[in-house]
């Protein structure tokens, strides 16, 4: 606020805008990612048991499939559970910033937002995994 005026500075304003633009796109993108995960890794699985049914009804190599499957169900576990950990991660956010709007003094740390982002890189890796191990499961079903 301009302390001459008793006015906010139009600057700031339009860095607060900005900046509360940013916020929300990075809340869609988050939504957008565990969406997609989940998606994915569930579609994946569906197409895995069709394949089995549909082009490989004997197939080997079985702990292929058995590990890609394990990879998507992983995925699905870290996606759900980074869920409830970005909304412990948002109250504990809404902690940090009341205490420092209140003058206290307290720690900082959000480990919730730590875990999450530690979840979401888990999920990237399995959900690859998993589609790696069954894409060959795949290919050496269909190379007989």
């Amino acid at each position: 606020m301009n302390e001459t005026t008793g006015q906010e500075d139009p600057e700031r304003r339009e860095y607060l805008q900005e900046r509360r633009l940013a916020i929300d796109a990075e809340g869609e993108v988050s939504t957008s990612f565990d969406k997609a995960m989940l998606t994915l890794s569930a579609g994946a699985l569906a197409l895995s048991i069709t394949f089995i049914h549909q082009v490989a009804p004997a197939p080997r190599l079985m702990w292929l499939l058995l590990l890609s499957w394990l990879g998507f169900s992983l995925t699905l576990l870290a996606t759900l559970v980074s869920f409830l950990l970005s909304q412990a991660s948002l109250r504990r956010y809404r902690e940090i910033m009341d205490n420092r709007y209140e003058g206290k003094v307290d720690d900082e740390r959000n480990t919730p937002a730590t875990w999450t982002k530690a979840l979401n890189i888990a999920s990237i890796a399995l959900f690859t995994t998993g589609a790696a191990l069954l894409v060959a499961f795949c290919f050496l079903n269909l190379a007989r």
